[in-house]
């Protein structure tokens, strides 16, 4: 009987294993065919210097200035300009939008004129949001 029994016993054993193959779920064997890929949501650029800009400045008697921007190159990749324009002691006299008339010229109240500086950058205002990216900057002088 112990032939016999241990021969069941195995029977059994092996009828359990096939039963449990068969029964297993198939997602290990499983294959996928498909592919899908994704788009970037964003991008970087650098925004450049200017690379020319042709900004004039006039006096009055020596003691009122107007600076005016004739032209300027506009920057890749920018979606706004400004000018900024310092007096002879390094001070901010002015900030102009150049998409504007308004912002391409300035003149100055009663003072000393003497060697002045401008500043011409682009910008990049991220649309919906309140971020900048700020361009490299176009240095010049102007006196009279």
């Amino acid at each position: 009987m112990t032939t016999r029994t241990s021969f069941l016993r195995t029977l059994v054993i092996a009828a359990v294993v096939a039963l449990g193959l068969i029964a297993a779920p198939t997602a290990a064997f499983a294959a996928f065919t498909d592919v899908e890929r994704a788009t970037p949501q964003y991008t970087a650029a650098s925004l450049a210097v200017p690379a020319a800009a042709n900004v004039t400045m006039t006096c009055s008697f020596g003691i009122r200035a107007t600076v005016t921007v004739n032209s300027f190159s506009t920057v890749a990749n920018a979606n706004y300009h400004d000018i900024k324009i310092f007096d002879r002691s390094g001070n901010l006299e002015f900030t102009g939008d150049l998409s504007k008339a308004a912002g391409k010229t300035y003149t100055s109240g009663y003072e000393v004129i003497g060697t002045w500086t401008y500043e011409i950058r682009g910008y990049y205002k991220v649309p919906g949001s309140t971020n900048t990216w700020t361009g490299k900057v176009l240095k010049g002088s102007l006196s009279c």
